[in-house]
């Protein structure tokens, strides 16, 4: 039987590096494909990846398994997102049209499948870049929501715990951001 990621972390709490290499192997996929999401850059997408792991490594022993520990995770890498993109000199447009195949299936992943024709294929993509790189435009604030709630399923109650805000506030923010991307998604048509 797999040990929760609660578990791991107590292990590690014990001394088992063998505990965080599992932690590392089950969410670096996951976590790449979210502060890529996050800062458009695959590069910083990477340096940040590693700087969450190494957090969470050096902080180990103050982790209280009263909170997920995707909760802790992603708090951490939310906050190093942003405080990263808030920095003078690293915010730059890149291109969106770079993306990463992730364990979790997201909004746009859902769009295609498998039976699809190849015309159907390709319009079918377009529309991934296009929700993409709306995505992308949308104010901080909302994107971070957007893209925990539909890029990675998350629930309004872990989002407002991840953010430290209040659950209301987060569902205010993922209906502004989605009535941002529908406009904006109906300029590009």
């Amino acid at each position: 039987m797999e040990k929760s990621d609660e578990a791991l972390m107590h292990q590690l709490q014990m001394g088992d590096l063998r505990s965080f290499d599992t932690l590392v192997k089950r969410w670096e996929k996951r976590l790449l494909n979210y502060c890529y999401r996050m800062v458009n850059d695959i590069a910083l997408a990477e340096d940040l990846r590693q700087e969450v792991f190494l957090r969470i490594y050096r902080s180990a022993k103050m982790f209280r398994a009263r909170a997920k520990f995707s909760t802790w995770m992603y708090r951490i890498a939310t906050n190093l997102c942003i405080n990263t993109l808030a920095k003078p000199g690293h915010w730059k447009e890149t291109s969106v049209a770079v993306y990463l195949e992730s364990e979790s299936e997201g909004l746009d992943d859902r769009l295609i499948d498998p039976s699809d024709q190849p015309d159907e294929v390709v319009v079918k993509k377009e529309i991934e870049d296009r929700i993409r790189s709306a995505v992308a435009c949308l104010p901080e604030d909302l994107r971070v929501v957007v893209i925990m709630r539909h890029y990675h399923d998350m629930k309004f109650r872990e989002i407002a715990e991840i953010l430290d805000r209040p659950t209301s506030t987060v569902k205010s923010r993922m209906v502004a951001g989605m009535e941002r991307l529908s406009k904006m998604l109906s300029k590009q048509e």
